[in-house]
């Protein structure tokens, strides 16, 4: 049997795994997603398509965009051309302009193409993709006939560029990120490149790079997420061609903060031409998500979270808050304090129980004794239990959602955020 959310996206039916193209237009949430609509496992990628006014309700919309046998859809995000610079269609009629990885499931390799919509529903694919091109890795070793292409070349997230105008894109390559510019959203060039921290040397995915105003004024935000399943995000400076990290006065040790503390989250990015921040992620693992029970569909999202930075004794952190807590019903939410020292248990099923505590250092969440978790080793072994330093004294603040199975949890007023899902 498949399990039916109440407040988390699903699929009509088939694989779903990242959000794509987030974005606001008009009074509607779009989401796009990667999609395979033929099965419940990973197949040839699609972009699936989905409205709310409410991020609540979902209303499913036709794919969006199809691959062919040499081009799989693989993740990235939508640009509202609100003036048309790209000329994809008119002042009157702004085109909506979906940058996507183009995948050669034969050779892995990855272009990043276009496809554009006047309707905001039909997509029809750029006659000059790709608009930025594989360029060969001239490091690759030289005894070939031809040099390597860049591996694992992939993601983009397009935004404004207030500094030069125009567009930047964030795109994940291998183990670092890279910058370009963009005029028209046509013609791109390379501006910079960002390495994570050590520790973080891992292949990137989905990054995201958005401004925040704060008091102190606009400081940046750039996320990514890593195959070790995990999303740290920085804050700094954006140039115009790249961003910078934030040093100063914070510790060298303080830890990279982390989008999410639990393993059934990933790939979360934002809404794009938003005025609030809102982000959006995939409720899932890929470590053990294949194996997890479906019969018709496979894979969720997480309910949408709003952010705000807020500087605290650490550094700036990201404070996160259900975007529609005000649409979940009351015995599905828990709103409480939990003194250092404290537990809490959670039913999710006959007999079995989320376990919650906190100490003056540490929160920690077990779902060891929280339903079945012989399906995947990784799950018994890796991700039974998760902790994360805390960022607060004192009393903890939670607010914790459930919704069939799928428990989201917002400690220390928000500045910890856990996603977990029980079996």
């Amino acid at each position: 049997m498949d399990r039916t959310y109440n407040y988390h996206f699903t699929p009509p039916k088939g694989w779903m795994n990242d959000p794509n193209g987030l974005i606001y237009i008009d009074g509607v949430y779009h989401l796009f997603y990667q999609h395979y609509p033929h099965d419940i496992v990973w197949g040839p990628m699609h972009w699936g398509h989905a409205v709310s006014k409410d991020l609540l309700h979902w209303e499913h919309k036709p794919v969006a965009i199809y691959p062919t046998k040499e081009e799989y859809i693989f993740s990235g995000s939508c640009v509202y051309d609100k003036e048309n610079v790209s000329g994809l269609g008119t002042k009157e009629c702004p085109p909506l302009v979906a940058f996507y990885t183009a995948h050669n499931p034969v050779t892995g390799e990855e272009q990043q193409s276009i496809a554009y919509s006047t309707d905001y529903e039909t997509f029809t694919k750029y006659v000059g993709n790709p608009v930025i091109e594989n360029k060969k890795d001239t490091a690759a070793d030289l005894t070939q006939e031809k040099p390597a292409f860049k591996k694992d070349f992939r993601d983009p997230k397009v935004f404004p560029n207030p500094i030069l105008g125009g567009f930047s894109m964030v795109l994940a390559v291998g183990h670092q990120l890279e910058f370009y510019h963009s005029m028209n959203l046509l013609s791109w060039e390379k501006t910079g490149e960002f390495a994570p921290k050590e520790g973080f040397k891992e292949i990137c995915e989905c990054p995201d790079c958005f401004p925040v105003e704060t008091d102190e004024g606009t400081k940046w935000i750039l996320t990514l997420s890593l195959t070790s399943h995990i999303m740290p995000y920085y804050v700094g400076e954006f140039n115009g061609n790249t961003f910078a990290e934030e040093k100063g006065e914070f510790e060298e040790s303080v830890s990279t903060p982390l989008l999410d503390y639990a393993s059934d989250n990933y790939a979360m990015v934002t809404f794009a031409n938003c005025p609030e921040i809102l982000m959006l992620g995939w409720g899932e693992s890929w470590d053990y998500v294949s194996q997890t029970p479906a019969k018709n569909y496979r894979g969720k999202m997480t309910m949408t979270r709003k952010a705000q930075l807020v500087k605290i004794e650490d550094g700036w952190r990201l404070r996160f808050t259900p975007a529609t807590l005000s649409g979940v019903a009351p015995k599905d939410v828990w709103q409480g304090i939990l003194q250092p020292g404290e537990q809490k248990e959670f039913v999710v099923g006959t007999n079995k129980k989320l376990v919650l505590s906190v100490t003056e250092e540490e929160i920690l969440v077990d779902r060891s004794k929280a339903g079945d978790l012989s399906f995947s080793d990784y799950l018994q072994t890796k991700a039974a239990k998760f902790s994360a330093k805390r960022l607060k004294t004192g009393d903890c603040n939670i607010t914790v959602i459930q919704d069939n199975g799928y428990v989201e949890i917002f400690a220390d007023d928000g500045f910890v955020v856990f996603s977990v899902m029980t079996y």
